[in-house]
């Protein structure tokens, strides 16, 4: 562009110069004529015969001609040059504003179009509605049939966008897969719905690539309203977050952005990264909750349980905070955490109490996990004899050779494994079928009120007996009243734990409690009897 500038500039002067010798020669030649010069020149020119003057001065008269013809041809020559260079001016700012495979706006040109809207005086500043809308799985596309085929489809969404929209809105493709509508400013929050659902169900009809491939591609659409106390920022945030309340509800449909819901995750977020500075910092804790010995009446260990107190919040539930761990991907060193702080503590107390410390589904199917724990037991002197590792069903069912593996690698370090909440999956035979476990714990659900259930009854019975016939040792989860404990140890479960015991205590309190309140622990005060036409 800047050579193009030059080269127009001294064609320019050139122009110039020659336009100002014509006009030159155009003012000399009354003068000449009053003045009688050309008489006198062509006296002399007859007087100096052989100096051919004549023919010099039809040369002179041929060469302004020729300046003439040149003068016109080089004018439209650099008008010419003024029309290019105004096109490719055009095209320049065109391509900054619309994406070159759609022919849509791109993001910068849709960004000030929303910056001139909350900007504009008048009847201009007014509430619109604006959809952003994200194609479902359309990496899919790209990889089945290839990135032509997938730049057709961006192409005829495009088409569909603004065939749909009409001319009186914005359709701007904003990266990738996504695409941004700015409703006319006279449809209603009505009628942008109805909009809303035909571009869900226009984009959902198949699009056939070179007259024999037909390809589908779905659409989530988030909806927002512009509103002129709003900024750039804050309303593409609301706009992005309408879009992923869509497709996090059902894909393939719209949804208005919620600032109840967006609020809600915007705290679920800071949690999160409150969170990651806690395990950084070991702030998330373990407390211990008994577990008894029925028949003997006295505490033989103590599960572990991770506490967190937010310095802000208080205390965070763990059914929270847990799932927070897993989607941001730090339950492993949550877990690896709170055992370590838990071995550290219970190495040292006067009775050797067994941990019982349960380990994820995620956590599980890490790799590292063993050794990790193999690290952890080295590093702490804490004997793996008497840890133990409980598992869920869901940890091992998508693959029980590499479950054995583990499972056995955990066993030969004498760390015993367990089956946690027994009864609540579709495969619990199996599991134990496949794998090598110590003993398993009946879940609550089956055992708390269980002296008023006849099914949880029948249920718990049968799991004790098919226990004590693989020689499984049994602990029943969730005792909560007497008559509970009362039901289990007529069935004869050999261990217990629940409420009725004590709730999860800090690591500092259970010297105190092996001392006193788990000394006198409750006992089942119904005879056999009772219970002997109930199963």
């Amino acid at each position: 562009m800047q050579v193009l500038t030059r080269l127009k500039a001294k064609i320019r002067r050139h122009h110039i110069a020659h336009i100002g010798i014509f006009l030159l020669a155009l003012v000399l030649w009354p003068i000449l004529g009053e003045l009688d010069l050309f008489e006198a020149f062509y006296e002399y020119s007859r007087a100096h015969e052989d100096w051919e003057l004549d023919e010099l001065a039809v040369l002179a008269l041929l060469l302004t001609f020729a300046l003439l013809f040149s003068v016109i041809i080089q004018g439209r020559h650099l008008r010419a040059m003024e029309r290019e260079r105004e096109e490719l001016r055009q095209q320049a700012k065109t391509s900054a504003r619309h994406d070159p495979l759609t022919g849509a706006l791109n993001r910068r040109a849709f960004l000030d179009s929303i910056e001139q809207m909350l900007t504009a005086d008048g009847s201009e500043k007014d509430v619109r509605h604006v959809a952003f809308l994200g194609l479902d799985k359309f990496r899919n596309i790209n990889d089945l049939y290839g990135y032509r085929s997938g730049d057709a489809v961006l192409i005829e969404v495009a088409e569909r966008l603004k065939a749909e929209v009409g001319a009186g809105g914005i359709v701007a493709r904003m990266a990738g897969d996504e695409f941004a509508v700015a409703y006319d400013p006279m449809i209603t929050q009505g009628r942008a719905e109805r909009v809303a659902q035909r571009l869900v169900h226009e984009i959902g009809k198949p699009v056939w690539v070179n007259q024999n491939t037909e390809i589908r591609v779905g659409v989530s659409v988030g909806l927002v309203t512009l509103q002129p106390e709003d900024t750039v920022t804050e309303f593409m945030r609301c706009a992005a977050k309408a879009m992923q309340m869509a497709k996090e509800h059902a894909r393939g449909r719209f949804a208005w952005y919620d600032a109840e819901l967006d609020r809600q995750s915007m705290d679920r977020e800071q949690l999160a990264s409150d969170l990651s500075k806690a395990i950084a910092k070991d702030n998330v804790v373990p407390w211990f909750q008994p577990i008894v010995e029925i028949d003997q009446n006295r505490v033989s260990g103590v599960e572990v349980l991770a506490r967190w107190k937010h310095p802000e919040r208080g205390f965070v539930p763990p059914g929270v905070f847990i799932e927070i761990a897993e989607d941001i991907g730090q339950i492993g060193p949550l877990g690896l955490s709170v055992l370590r702080q838990a071995c550290v503590q219970a190495k040292d107390w006067p009775v050797p109490l067994t941990l019982s410390f349960n380990v994820s589904g995620m956590q599980f199917k890490d790799p590292a996990l063993v050794p990790s724990i193999r690290l952890l037991l080295e590093s702490t002197g804490f004997p793996a004899k008497r840890l133990i590792i409980e598992i869920t069903e869901n940890s091992v069912i998508d693959d029980f050779k590499v479950a054995r593996e583990k499972l056995e690698e955990l066993k030969a370090m004498g760390v015993a494994v367990a089956l946690d909440d027994f009864g609540t999956g579709y495969s619990s035979l199996a599991c134990l079928q496949n794998l090598p476990f110590d003993r398993l714990k009946i879940d609550r659900s089956f055992v708390t009120g269980i002296s008023e259930q006849p099914q949880s009854q029948k249920i718990v019975s049968g799991i004790i007996g098919l226990a004590q016939g693989l020689q499984l040792e049994v602990t029943a989860e969730g005792i909560e009243t007497l008559e509970d404990l009362s039901y289990v140890t007529y069935l004869d479960c050999t261990r217990g734990q629940g409420f009725l015991y004590d709730q999860a205590i800090p690591g500092e309190q259970v010297i105190a409690n092996l001392d006193d309140k788990w000394r006198d622990l409750p006992t089942a005060p119904q005879t056999i009897s009772h219970f002997a036409g109930k199963t």
